[in-house]
């Protein structure tokens, strides 16, 4: 294998791969992702876009923000890798994805999969990446990383070696060094060695790298080399971190797992350099309990807890050596705590805790807790007999029983929380969200990469929000307001404070009659400004389409004769005072507004409100005001004819109603105003057939079910009124009054508990509807 030069690496940062886990060496999140990319590409491309935006082309636009976005996006990704929020740089690689199919972003997705512990779908977007991008090192690696995660070394290697050929680096170079030593003949261990020769010879020897090396030798079970390694470790610098114990570790395991004084002598060592070292003083702590020495084991145990008090481990041993003394209140508090600290992770170390369990259940029974100990004891066996049939342990040796310390329980403690794959969370993922506290804290970034982390953010939020607003300010010139708007809520999420976004939001909202958000976005910039006239009235205007008429009669009102005039606030003013009972002011609006030069919709709206303030001279005048413009509108002369019916004047509503059907012979409405005044003549057999000839060309009109159940009702026929009524109200069920005709059908067929049941619905109806509007013509009860 030919040598390559390394890029040169602090050791500090070699150091750090000790905590990786051999099995899948992933990179480092700083290898992975950068905290301070150079802007240069992301800068350019802002460039263009501001031209774009000067050149007032709105397909220029979009196309050159896409750019952006797509390249901003990712760089926010590359952020929450670096702070382990996975599930959100992967929602945000995918967002960038929408704009631009680059292949560092799907590499960026693989970095996710496989931290996630998803291979597959590592290797599925690695490919993608090389697709786009075949001499991308970083899909290479990431690459080789997921077929180390599924244990086929061979492809691992080769991927690893591409990798190596066009981007030599010490991180995919040592972990094409662990991969050769994993397919396990003498050619790849002869590679693995080469290639570690050429890594000393890039970036130099050192104690560090020894450890690594041997680290690397022991994962795959070649104890002699990893001694070898490790004791090159300690002969550069004794000091170096990690390398008594390792070697100890190895010597153990080549001893099959029986300390010997210097195996003792190298974990001893290793807490003379790092008192503090959580895995020194556990693992002094289960020699010492293996061989029974356990005031010894304890003082070390108890070290490791007040270190990392998380493990279950060192509390399981405790409580192990305090049984093994006789004493079992200490026994019994130390067991619960390594049962609770296991949690659902109860597999780990061959299902381990179950010697926790077994102990726990004999302590209790032998306290006359036996019902207490039983599902103690119970789930203990249950653990054996999966201990036994996966058959998954990793160390050779010695068998463990009940009576000796589990060689399982240690190989649980070689890797630590920084080399167990992210769990994925079942949690909806919210993108625009900072990255969770949790998540900070597993990333354990240094103040400073923090602050640039931060100071990073800022700047990529202010970007997204700028051009999500440009793209849609794009989108709402070409009259795309649907697609403005979700834009609009984009930029709004990424940087509330993009000038001018809760205005152009608003706006938006308004145009797609999406009044909530109109009505959220314009109310901030209402309050900001209340001289924006133009906010004012679309927000007024939104109030009175959510029926929240007081707010909308407040925000119409100090537009003045501007809104009186105007053709969309002049009623909806007058509408919302109607609707709270303030007729008088009601009225002198809507006089004002109808002698506006208003089209012939706002004519028929404004003779409908005036229908509901039962002024019915206005509304007739309204109503013909419309049929001057229209004389085919067959629906003012049914309107105009219901005014004249309640202003009494029968004969004029006649007249109307006979015109809107000569024009529409078969206006149902029309007809059922004819049957109405029937019923008032007390012609209630000619208002049945009536009612039954427009039921039979239009079965779903709930008014004639309605007025024919009535009908039916007052002659006796209960049965089949029911059954109208029943019709109505499956029509018209938020009409009060069908529900309370419906129960009086009901207990009249003696069947009280549904009339019971209509009666409640009318109740509820009936207080829900109090204050919503005046009741329309021919629907009281």
């Amino acid at each position: 294998m030919s040598r390559a030069p390394f890029r040169s690496t602090p050791l500090l940062r070699i150091a750090m791969f000790f905590l990786f886990v051999l099995a899948v060496p992933l990179c480092s999140l700083a290898q992975a992702v950068s905290l301070s990319p150079q802007a240069d590409e992301l800068q350019s491309r802002i460039e263009v876009a501001a031209a774009a935006r000067q050149s007032s082309d709105p397909q220029s636009v979009v196309a050159a923000n896409v750019k952006v976005l797509a390249l901003a996006l990712r760089r926010l990704a590359n952020i929450r890798v670096a702070q382990t929020a996975f599930p959100q740089a992967e929602e945000l690689y995918r967002r960038s994805l929408v704009w631009e199919d680059a292949a560092e972003t799907h590499v960026g997705l693989a970095i996710c999969a496989l931290y996630e512990n998803r291979a597959d779908d590592s290797l599925i977007e690695a490919s993608k990446a090389l697709l786009l991008d075949p001499n991308s090192a970083r899909a290479w690696n990431i690459q080789g990383k997921a077929w180390m995660k599924k244990r086929n070394y061979a492809k691992a290697a080769e991927s690893l070696q591409n990798s190596v050929q066009i981007h030599p680096e010490f991180e995919s170079a040592y972990a094409l060094g662990v991969s050769l030593l994993s397919i396990g003949d003498a050619g790849g261990k002869q590679k693995a060695a080469q290639v570690f020769d050429n890594i000393v010879a890039s970036v130099g020897d050192s104690g560090s790298l020894r450890v690594l090396f041997g680290r690397a030798y022991r994962d795959a079970e070649m104890q002699d080399d990893s001694i070898r390694e490790l004791r090159k470790a300690v002969a550069l610098d004794t000091r170096t971190p990690h390398a008594h114990y390792f070697l100890g570790l190895s010597l153990l395991w080549k001893n099959e797992w029986t300390d010997t004084p210097e195996i003792i002598n190298e974990f001893k060592t290793e807490l003379q350099n790092y008192p503090k070292d959580f895995l020194g003083n556990y693992f002094l702590g289960y020699l010492y309990s293996n061989d029974r020495k356990y005031d010894e084991a304890n003082r070390y145990l108890a070290e490791a807890t007040k270190i990392d008090a998380s493990w279950p481990e060192p509390w399981l041993f405790l409580g192990l050596n305090a049984y093994a003394q006789g004493d079992n209140a200490t026994a019994e508090k130390h067991l619960r705590k390594c049962i609770e600290l296991t949690g659902k992770d109860e597999a780990r170390g061959n299902y381990q805790v179950r010697r926790a369990y077994i102990t726990l259940g004999r302590i209790l029974s032998s306290s006359g807790r036996a019902a207490e100990a039983a599902p103690f004891l119970e789930k203990a066996r249950e653990f054996q007999k999966r201990s036994l049939s996966e058959a998954q342990q990793i160390v050779a040796g010695k068998a463990a029983d009940e009576g000796s310390a589990s060689t399982a329980a240690v190989v649980a403690l070689l890797n630590k929380k920084e080399d167990q794959p992210i769990a994925p969370s079942s949690d909806s993922v919210d993108p625009y969200a900072a990255a969770s506290a949790e998540s900070l804290a597993r990333a354990g970034l240094s103040s400073e990469k923090t602050k640039a982390a931060q100071t990073e953010e800022k700047q990529l939020r202010q970007i997204l929000g700028a051009s999500y607003g440009d793209i849609a300010t794009s989108e709402a010139i070409r009259r795309d307001y649907a697609s403005a708007l979700v834009h609009f809520q984009d930029a709004e999420r990424w940087d509330p404070a993009t000038p001018g976004i809760m205005r152009n939001l608003g706006a938006t909202a308004f145009r797609v009659q999406n009044y909530s958000e109109c009505v959220r976005a314009l109310a901030q910039v209402l309050a900001a400004n209340p001289s924006d006239n133009a906010a004012r009235a679309m927000l007024g205007s939104a109030y009175y389409a959510q029926d929240n008429y007081r707010e909308a009669v407040n925000t119409i009102s100090p537009l003045g004769e501007r809104a009186v005039h105007d053709t969309a606030l002049g009623y909806a003013w007058a509408a919302s005072l109607a609707r709270l009972g303030e007729l008088a002011p009601a009225t002198k609006i809507l006089a004002e507004h109808e002698e506006s030069d208003l089209p012939l919709d706002n004519i028929m709206l404004v003779g409908q409100l005036w229908l509901d303030m039962s002024d019915y001279e206005h509304a007739v005048a309204a109503f013909h005001r419309a049929l001057d413009k229209d004389p085919s509108l067959a629906r003012a002369h049914y309107l105009a004819g219901i005014a004249q019916l309640h202003w009494a004047h029968e004969n004029e509503a006649i007249t109307e109603f006979n015109a809107a059907l000569k024009l529409v012979p078969d206006d149902p409405d029309a007809k059922i105003g004819m049957g109405y005044i029937l019923m008032q003549q007390a012609k209630s057999a000619e208002a049945i057939e009536l009612f039954r000839s427009v039921i039979a060309t239009h079965p779903e009109n709930g008014n004639a079910h309605y007025q024919l159940g009535k009908l039916l009702l007052d002659a006796g026929d209960t049965r089949e009124a029911v059954q109208h009524l029943e019709a109505a109200a499956r029509e018209m069920p938020q009409r009060d009054y069908v529900h309370y005709q419906l129960q009086v059908a009901y207990r009249k067929n003696s069947r009280i508990a549904d009339a019971n049941r209509e009666l409640q619905i009318y109740k509820e109806l009936k207080a829900r509807n109090r204050e919503a509007t005046i009741p329309r013509p021919l629907e009281r009860p």
